[in-house]
């Protein structure tokens, strides 16, 4: 009998030791998307099998590791119409390419990629991080300028992990309200450099951080604030980036301000300006590109996103946001609606309507709507 106590009392400890030295959670998506041009015609179908495995390892207090795996099955009409698919799946902040792709069919693929490989040491103030990871200095929640590492598109609501780079980061913590945080990586198939520092504090109940650096051989320098006026909250971040081979002179600033009602509305808003971005009407929106760089957040120069968002139930919840651009008269529509069927699957349902400013008049250009099962593990 003392045997097989100290047997299960062993085994327990053992057990609490394994599961505090290693870690592992992931989930598996099914997301259907159908696309429609303007005036809801010619349908295309296209459904995404999204599966993530995440791995982390603590050996020790001072010492962390991570492995997370992106694995993605696409199959439909826009694999087979979009020129060079696979391609366009590559993130183009990581230098080092850990990504597989397998055609299957003409209009089926399979991409896995190795998305977070990272070490991370932490003795007293110091904190050491090396590896593919998410270097977060936005303090913003939908334009995050001060992000200058790895951008990411807030419309890509399918990707809650963000992209990340392969980076060396370092940081020394002052106090508990202050730091410093060195980081540089290597950037795309061109190996290029990112490098900054970033200094972060409080002051009066206000969150502030301040960066400089090198992004792609040109000076960058930018400001961040989180903080509140009264009961609305208020934050934003500016990024300039100081000529080029061009002598170009690239600017991001946003602003942000929200607030909670007593019945349980959410209320956001949010400013953008993109110096680099459209600011009178085009004909031909095919040509426009949607993909996000630190030095263009939007296509447009000024852009205005108004928002609200509503728990109505424990299990059920949605939101709208309108996102309006007056320099090429561009309107985004974009509601979405969760319902958790079970304690770990969510179902979703989400709309985007793009409408501008076109040859013949101001009209519709493409709708999509995606339906997605999520079971998170």
């Amino acid at each position: 009998m003392i045997v097989a106590l100290l047997s299960i009392s062993v085994g327990s400890h053992a057990q609490d030791s394994l599961q505090k030295k290693w870690e592992f959670h992931g989930y598996l998506k099914d997301l259907n998307t159908i696309v429609f041009d303007k005036a809801f015609k010619n349908a295309a179908y296209t459904n995404l099998v999204h599966n993530r495995l995440n791995f982390k390892w603590r050996p020790s207090e001072e010492f962390t590791g991570a492995v997370e795996i992106r694995n993605r099955l696409y199959w439909g009409d826009q694999v087979q119409a979009v020129p060079h698919f696979g391609r366009q799946l590559r993130n183009d902040n990581e230098a080092v390419n850990l990504s597989t792709t397998w055609k299957i069919s003409d209009n089926s693929l399979f991409v896995s990629n190795v998305e977070r490989l990272w070490g991370e040491y932490r003795r007293s103030k110091w904190n050491v991080k090396a590896g593919r990871q998410r270097v977060n200095w936005g303090t913003a929640n939908i334009w995050n300028p001060n992000d200058i590492f790895n951008s990411y598109n807030f419309l890509d609501f399918d990707y809650e992990e963000r992209p990340g780079c392969d980076a060396l980061k370092m940081q020394y913590i002052i106090n508990d309200f202050s730091n410093i945080e060195i980081t540089t990586a290597l950037t795309g198939e061109q190996y290029q450099t990112i490098s900054a520092i970033r200094y972060f504090t409080n002051y009066q109940g206000y969150d502030l951080q301040f960066i400089s650096g090198i992004y792609h051989k040109i000076f960058t320098a930018g400001f961040g604030w989180a903080g509140n006026i009264g009961q609305l909250g208020f934050r934003g971040e500016g990024q300039f980036f100081f000529g080029g081979q061009d002598s170009t002179t690239y600017a991001n600033v946003t602003m942000e301000l929200d607030y909670f009602l007593k019945d349980g509305w959410y209320m956001n808003s949010a400013f953008l300006y993109n110096r680099a971005g459209l600011d009178a009407p085009i004909t031909d929106w095919s040509q426009v590109n949607f993909k996000i760089t630190p030095t263009g957040l939007m296509p447009a120069k000024w852009n205005m996103l108004l928002g609200c968002s509503k728990e109505f139930t424990p299990l059920f919840s949605g939101s709208i946001s309108t996102i309006y651009c007056p320099g090429p008269r561009l309107l985004i529509l974009y509601p979405s609606f969760k319902y958790s069927l079970l304690p770990d699957v969510d179902v979703d349902l989400v709309w985007q309507s793009l409408f501008a400013q076109q040859e013949h008049g101001f009209g519709d250009i493409s709708h999509a709507v995606y339906l997605r099962l999520k079971w998170s593990f």
